[in-house]
């Protein structure tokens, strides 16, 4: 497959049901006031790592990154309540502070997919959920109650882009590993 028709490829967690919904509630609020767009409920997720696309065969090494990673860490709760957004029309909610198992999460991916032979990403980790795109007004900033759930599954998304927004499929999943 040529790389520009390989699928983009990404890693993410998913909020459940409960925390999706609310995600969702807040942004269409904050897509409202900002003059944005909200993602659709079932697009909400926060990214790990976004990788673009892929070769079929390289799809081997990254599933067994991700497998790898997923192995490593317990799974454990996310609390997100503090609202942020950028120069570039984008609303977010992203943890106060970022706990020490998404931070090792995160560092086990970034290893593996660099040992396999991907890039390792250059900013620095932020992790958030996108609430809202194409704001013309700036999001309201600021502490929320928190939005939580118990991440306990890490999963390899497909992306393809349509002018409504980005749909994504699933292309591999793996539980996070038990408390001992």
């Amino acid at each position: 497959m040529a790389p520009d028709r390989a699928p983009r490829l990404f890693f993410a967690l998913w909020p459940d049901a409960r925390a999706r919904t609310a995600l969702a509630r807040l942004g269409r609020e904050i897509a409202f006031h900002a003059h944005g767009r909200a993602p659709r409920p079932e697009s909400l997720h926060l990214t790990l790592a976004f990788l673009g696309p892929v070769a079929a065969e390289r799809l081997a090494a990254v599933r067994a990154a991700g497998e790898a990673a997923a192995a490593s860490v317990d799974a454990f709760p996310l609390a997100l309540e503090r609202v942020g957004g950028t120069a570039y029309g984008i609303a977010w909610l992203a943890p106060d502070k970022v706990p020490e198992a998404l931070r090792a999460l995160h560092a086990a991916l970034a290893g593996a997919l660099e040992r396999a032979g991907f890039a390792r990403e250059r900013r620095m980790f932020r992790p958030h959920v996108t609430l809202a795109r194409d704001c013309v007004r700036p999001a309201q900033r600021g502490a929320l109650p928190p939005i939580a759930w118990t991440v306990d599954r890490l999963t390899l998304m497909a992306s393809t882009l349509a002018p409504e927004g980005a749909h994504y499929r699933e292309v591999a999943g793996w539980p996070l590993r038990g408390p001992r």
